[in-house]
């Protein structure tokens, strides 16, 4: 009995026919003879020929040579690495899967070999172990099943016989001689960096969390927002990423480096203000990403919902920023400002920062006062040091800034 899971492959490949080719309004003869030629194209006996006849025009590959050049042709290499706790990012100890490159035309193949059966083994594996499962479901009136075996095992081989002068090529000189390297990428690997930050930043968590923080009084939240800054897109292959390996279409050509600055380290002592908070211990060196990506929104140029949430989302990490230099504030011993070494600084200041009058600031119709000025203050600071950081601030327009006062309105408690 055929398994599920090449029915539906078969099904849905059958569906895909008709839909190409069965125009609008066609007549009932001629869905009939394409509804025919489908069944006859995906019947089982019929696409195991053609499919594994095709097969040969693929190669299975760890390192595919086109994410150095789009036009390298060079033998498919598959690394076998040995796992090792070694703390190196490499081939070998990260599980990843092989990718494809080839005949974009034949990338059905690769995925027929990809589909997972009952027993949660792909067809690949299956014929790689030559299971009698495989054999019985492959063995039919009209086909062989070692041939079709062998047809689309020519997917998998891996050779050291042809590089490309388009790799990048390394010379290790050798005593009076030299070894020449071909530089190629782990496509696995680089993919599966992606995945995984992505998996970071738009988990279920970080999702709850922001939503959390864009109520009118948000409840206690457990947990931080995860974020990675600086990360910088790389494509491969323009328009047609096909053409360059199945994992990189898969992802659409886009694939995530890392930022290799060095981090940028902060005073762990917390130094009260003096005169102004906002002068005194708000660092615009803190706050400089958020300009950018604030400007880059802006920079789009685009008035729909999901840029106006991406613009507050940035507000709102500034705001809890902010937040968290004031807690640090709170914790130093209470009564501070008592000192004259701060009788500069406004009472509302006092008032907002120094725990000692942590009572006023629990009293809503007390703390009003306060509450709005820090919100005023904050919002001219972000405006203005936004303006001073970035050239083309012409970009901020009325209703902008509006929403800046708008969201510090509304997240009033976060500088409560």
């Amino acid at each position: 009995m055929l398994d599920k899971a090449i029915t539906e492959f078969l099904d849905n490949k059958k569906q895909d026919y008709l839909k190409k080719n069965v125009k609008s309004g066609a007549s009932e003869e001629d869905q009939y003879k394409f509804s025919q030629q489908a069944e006859e194209k995906y019947a089982l006996e019929n696409w195991l020929i053609d499919a594994s006849t095709r097969a040969k025009q693929l190669s299975l590959t760890s390192h595919p040579a086109k994410f150095v050049h789009p036009n390298a042709k060079a033998s498919s290499i598959i690394v076998k690495a040995k796992k090792a706790n070694d703390g190196l990012l490499r081939s070998g100890n990260i599980d990843v899967e092989l990718d494809v490159f080839g005949n974009a035309a034949a990338l059905d193949v690769e995925k027929f070999l990809r589909v997972e059966l009952q027993d949660n083994k792909t067809v690949i594996q299956h014929l790689e172990e030559n299971s009698d499962d495989i054999k019985k479901q492959f063995e039919t009136r009209n086909t062989n099943y070692e041939e079709i075996r062998s047809g689309f095992m020519q997917i998998k081989h891996s050779d050291l016989e042809q590089t490309s002068e388009q790799l990048k090529q390394v010379y290790i000189p050798v005593k009076d001689d030299y070894h020449l390297l071909s530089i190629l990428n782990a496509s696995g690997i680089i993919y599966k960096l992606k995945q995984r930050v992505n998996n970071l930043r738009f988990s279920e968590e970080n999702k709850i969390l922001r939503e959390e923080l864009k109520k009118a009084k948000p409840a206690e939240i457990n947990g931080k927002i995860i974020e990675l800054y600086d990360l910088t897109s790389v494509g491969y292959g323009g328009t047609k990423p096909q053409n360059i390996s199945t994992l990189n279409n898969q992802n659409g050509g886009v694939s995530y480096l890392l930022s290799s600055m060095p981090p940028i380290l902060e005073k762990r002592q917390t130094q009260p203000p003096k005169n102004n908070f906002f002068d005194d211990c708000l660092w615009i060196g803190l706050f400089k990403r958020d300009f950018k990506q604030f400007h880059e929104v802006l920079s789009w140029r685009k008035n729909n919902k999901e840029i106006r949430d991406m613009r507050d989302g940035v507000v709102l990490n500034s705001i809890t920023k902010l937040k968290r230099l004031v807690e640090n504030i709170r914790e130093i011993n209470a009564g501070w400002s008592d000192s004259e070494t701060y009788d500069g600084l406004a009472l509302w200041q006092k008032i907002w920062l120094d725990n000692q009058y942590a009572e006023i600031r629990d009293d809503k119709e007390q703390s009003q006062d306060y509450s709005n000025k820090a919100q005023s203050y904050f919002a001219n600071w972000f405006i203005g040091h936004y303006k001073h950081t970035t050239k083309d601030y012409k970009l901020l327009g009325d209703d902008d800034i509006e929403q800046i006062k708008k969201i510090l309105k509304e997240e009033q408690e976060l500088l409560q």
